[in-house]
């Protein structure tokens, strides 16, 4: 990985307190988008995710949080308006959000919860190539899901550094090499790197995640 590569993590369940000092540094579309959710831990979880962004993004460009401006791709990928030659993606599932900062190029990353009540066998026959299904039809129950949902956010993180988006890669990316090797291993795809993470950021077991940045050869 690039040395200019950043991954943080932050816990969304915080208290009344904290999500009250975030929302200060929110902006108005921020804020309307967090009035959106009906279910207040939906709310605050936005609310977090958002201002630890924020944050984040300030201390690495020493401005205040609440100056950074916000544009979106057409497939509403984020990026910053106002201040050049800073890339960065964010995921949140559940109670965690991950971020990834890169001054070098786009990057891309993603965070699942593992549900166990996911059929996972039809989804994966639906989206996912031959070889991808195999090896999670192989595995058993608890090992067959954790193969899912590592795939998923592998290609996932794929179509967010790329801005394809997952809907148009998820039978075309072939991950399957991922699946088989050991967690830390790089899979090339063209002109970026893939790879699943967990001890960079030491998520929880209960989670899939992946990150994907270009490659430098």
């Amino acid at each position: 990985m690039s040395q200019d590569l950043q991954l943080y993590q932050a816990r969304l369940d915080i208290a009344q307190t904290e999500c009250d000092r975030l929302w200060q540094i929110l902006s108005e579309d921020e804020r309307s988008r967090a009035d959106r959710f009906k279910r207040e831990y939906l709310k605050r979880n936005f609310i977090a995710a958002r201002g630890n962004l924020r944050e984040i993004l300030a201390s690495r460009l020493g401005c205040e949080p609440r100056a950074i401006q916000f544009g979106y791709s057409d497939r509403g990928k984020p990026y910053i308006q106002n201040f050049n030659g800073l890339h960065f993606n964010l995921s949140h599932s559940h109670d965690l959000a991950i971020y990834a900062l890169c001054s070098d190029d786009e990057i891309g990353i993603d965070l699942e919860f593992i549900n166990s009540q996911c059929d996972v066998d039809s989804i994966a026959e639906r989206y996912f190539l031959p070889s991808e299904q195999k090896v999670i039809r192989n595995l058993g129950d608890r090992d067959k899901y954790l193969a899912f949902y590592q795939a998923w956010t592998l290609k996932e993180a794929y179509g967010k550094a790329t801005g394809e988006g997952i809907a148009n890669i998820l039978d075309q990316v072939d991950v399957t090499p991922l699946l088989e090797r050991h967690m830390g291993d790089t899979l090339q795809i063209q002109n970026w790197n893939l790879k699943l993470i967990a001890s960079e950021l030491h998520i929880d077991l209960n989670y899939s995640a992946a990150l994907c940045f270009a490659s430098s050869e």
